[in-house]
């Protein structure tokens, strides 16, 4: 509610819009010896009577309501007033009034107009129909009077409010006697919250954090929009989805953690009525939207419950935290958390012919055989991979081609490798430097995700004799002969 000084200069404003005439674009109907009636019109309060967003309607009422106001001239000189309320709420009660124009500074709440309505020219309740209603009083002042001379506002209150009349945001209607009130731009509310990927910020604790091989990128946007009616569309977007893979996103109600079958502190069945939907990853962004029956104000001020996005790579869980890529207080955003990125090592020795168990592919040049290699795998941000790769033993100056091949089937390869002889540069194809004792490089993949690289890739790890001319054919040449992540 605003502040009286506020409301003071709000309607020192406002008086000037007031004062200013009565003219409408309805001209008064019939010859010089019929009798005359006027018709206004009165759009829903948009703020546009005093150009002032601030004063626009803020509540649960639909926003559609219009009113007609129509003076009608008596065979006696005086004014019937008729009010008619269209798309008004089955049952509800309507107060509308018509408020005298007064001096601020003699007023108690400093409000240009009277705050007693005056019943002569209208004070009534209409009742809603869920349509339109009207309601019809025969005054004791002149048409021409009242038309012309009169100075005073015109008002419908929300039915679903307690009724005021200093505080302008509860006004269904806000107009000038006599004057129709053109449709003002809408002022319905747009709130918008941001979930970061969860890394068990929500709770501060990295033990319900995600723990999955989904890339972490994944973000959020929760976009609540208020319609005409006063209820809210629930919007979701997605951002870095996997291409074909179905997104569960659920609003779930927050509950006593002794009441739910799993100590969970909200109802495990999500509440569809604010959102629960699938939406289908596309390697990029994807949205959906659900238009509530809930108003917009209950939504982003009262409503208490979790917004949860689930791994589409796992079964769905409603208990275990750590499946949820995101977990977040519904509208409310959630900052980002400290990465809980993943790392897998992996220790390779010379090649003595264990990995096919065959002495006839163990290596049998004169370098040293005390070198070996470690494969640090690293999960970045966006789900890809950096490998590093580190040498032990090395010799000074020479340099090291170190490589991985994907799997083939050798009945397609053309010497019969179990491998593609062309290595695979986005996982590794690198020459690292001897230095007499440890080195290393790396490379950030482009293509493949840290999760498949670990989980499903399959191909052949190599670190090739320096001293030798290069072969992908003679296994004997190979210093290093191993799996790639394995």
């Amino acid at each position: 509610m605003k502040s009286i000084d506020q409301l003071i200069v709000i309607f020192l404003l406002a008086s000037a819009i007031l004062f200013t005439g009565c003219d409408d674009d309805n001209s008064p109907t019939g010859g010089m010896d019929e009798l005359e009636t006027t018709t206004f019109s009165y759009a829903f309060n948009e703020g546009q009577l005093l150009d002032n967003v601030e004063t626009a309607y803020r509540g649960d009422h639909n926003r559609e309501l219009m009113a007609e106001f129509m003076i009608e001239e008596q065979e006696s000189g005086m004014a019937t007033i008729t009010v008619t309320l269209q798309n008004t709420i089955q049952g509800e009660n309507y107060p509308v009034h018509v408020h005298d124009a007064a001096d601020p500074s003699t007023t108690p709440n400093g409000t240009p107009y009277n705050e007693t309505p005056n019943g002569d020219i209208f004070a009534q309740a209409l009742t809603g129909t869920g349509g339109e209603v009207s309601a019809t009083n025969q005054t004791s002042m002149m048409y021409d009077e009242l038309l012309n001379s009169y100075e005073g506002f015109f008002v419908v209150h929300d039915p679903t409010q307690e009724i005021s009349t200093v505080d302008l945001t509860t006004y269904l209607v806000l107009g000038s006697f006599a004057q129709s009130l053109a449709p003002g731009e809408s002022s319905l509310r747009t709130e918008s919250f941001t979930y970061a990927f969860n890394e068990g910020q929500l709770l501060g604790n990295d033990d319900v954090a995600y723990g999955g091989d989904h890339p972490r990128n994944v973000a959020a946007t929760l976009m609540i929009e208020e319609r005409g009616n006063g209820n809210a569309t629930v919007s979701v977007m997605l951002e870095n989805t996997l291409d074909g893979l179905d997104y569960s996103v659920h609003s779930h109600d927050a509950a006593d953690p002794a009441t739910t079958p799993n100590g969970t502190p909200y109802n495990e069945t999500p509440n569809a009525d604010v959102f629960a939907g699938v939406l289908t990853g596309t390697g990029d962004s994807v949205s959906m939207e659900n238009e509530t029956e809930i108003p917009f104000m209950e939504l982003t001020e009262e409503y208490e419950g979790f917004f949860v996005v689930h791994d589409p790579t796992q079964d769905i869980s409603t208990v275990d935290l750590t499946t949820y890529l995101v977990l977040g207080t519904f509208a409310e955003s959630l900052e980002a958390g400290n990465p809980n990125l993943a790392v897998q090592t992996f220790e390779y020795d010379f090649n003595e012919g264990q990995l096919l168990d065959s002495d006839e592919t163990a290596y049998s040049g004169d370098h040293a055989r005390n070198l070996s290699a470690v494969m640090q795998v690293e999960e970045l941000i966006d789900g890809r991979a950096k490998i590093t790769v580190t040498l032990q033993n090395t010799l000074e100056g020479e340099t090291y081609p170190v490589h991985s091949h994907d799997a083939a089937d050798p009945d397609t390869t053309e010497n019969g490798t179990p491998y593609n002889e062309t290595p695979n540069a986005d996982i590794f194809a690198t020459g690292i430097e001897g230095t007499g004792g440890m080195a290393s490089a790396e490379n950030e993949t482009e293509e493949i995700l840290y999760r498949d690289l670990i989980n499903t890739y399959e191909g052949f790890f190599v670190v090739h004799d320096p001293t030798q001319e290069i072969s992908t054919v003679d296994l004997t040449t190979y210093l290093i002969l191993g799996l790639t992540a394995r």
